[in-house]
């Protein structure tokens, strides 16, 4: 993990399939995914369908939380100024090894007019039981009303690349990384809801530009990721659930996890 997101070459996924529609994910992407002391490290927030590149920028008002820890130590995270095309935090740590760094936004609502349900469904790694379930509760021809919220997670380095003991972050749908001896970049990679293991649940797998494939998680929720794949790389999944009363709204968590992927890493 020691190349600039400018300069990095990306490789195959191996055995990953094909996904289908492309979608703006919201992700956390750094500057350099390896950091030096003294010096904060830039990590960028934005939305956008061409990862790793930047496109839109939330304002500061929709961040809820921000955390970092380097090293198995919590690291100090500030939320700067909205760019152009992401919101830039800056983490500085004294503490050498590997961080993970956390944003979590503020709920949100939107519409989704009755010609738009299908585009929405399509562009989430939604379980086929939760678009049917969609499908069973809203009417035809009605707007689907949806409350979700973005849960992004970053992994970076601050001088060396030293995995910590856990990756685990609290947040209530989240990847957490598994490293393989010596490895510094995970190995496999497990989905959790508040902890728990989310089983035979689609996960999309991006890579630089375009390069979009979909697996489903093991009956552990564990996602193995090919020896092939190298460079900067994006895990998206998504939940939804239905309504809790009568003319209530759907609700969304859209989580995503960046890393950088080593090309010495084992095979399986």
């Amino acid at each position: 993990m020691k190349r600039s997101l400018l300069t990095v070459a990306m490789g195959g996924v191996g055995l990953l399939y094909a996904g289908s529609a492309a979608a703006h994910d919201f992700f956390l992407v750094p500057e350099r995914f390896v950091g030096t002391s003294g010096q904060p490290l830039i990590v960028h927030a934005t939305s956008s369908s061409d990862f790793p590149g930047l496109n839109v920028a939330s304002p500061p008002t929709r961040v809820a939380e921000v955390r970092a820890v380097v090293g198995g130590r919590p690291a100090a995270v500030k939320v700067r100024e909205k760019g152009a095309k992401s919101l830039l935090l800056a983490v500085s740590s004294d503490t050498p090894g590997m961080g993970v760094v956390t944003l979590q936004t503020i709920w949100g609502e939107s519409s989704w007019k009755p010609d738009m349900v299908d585009t929405y469904l399509e562009e989430h790694p939604f379980k086929a039981e939760e678009v049917a379930a969609v499908r069973g509760v809203l009417p035809q021809g009605a707007t689907l009303q949806v409350r979700s919220r973005r849960l992004a997670k970053t992994l970076v380095c601050v001088r060396v690349c030293t995995p910590p003991t856990t990756a685990a972050a609290g947040l209530e749908v989240e990847f957490v990384p598994e490293f393989d001896a010596a490895g510094t970049s995970p190995a496999r990679v497990q989905l959790l809801r508040n902890g728990r293991s989310l089983a035979a649940h689609p996960v999309t797998v991006r890579t630089a530009y375009g390069k979009r494939q979909n697996v489903v998680t093991d009956n552990e929720g564990w996602v193995r990721l090919p020896a092939a794949i190298s460079g900067p790389v994006m895990l998206v999944a998504a939940t939804l659930d239905p309504p809790t009363e009568p003319g209530g709204l759907f609700t969304t968590n859209n989580a995503s996890l960046t890393f950088e992927a080593d090309r010495s890493r084992a095979a399986d």
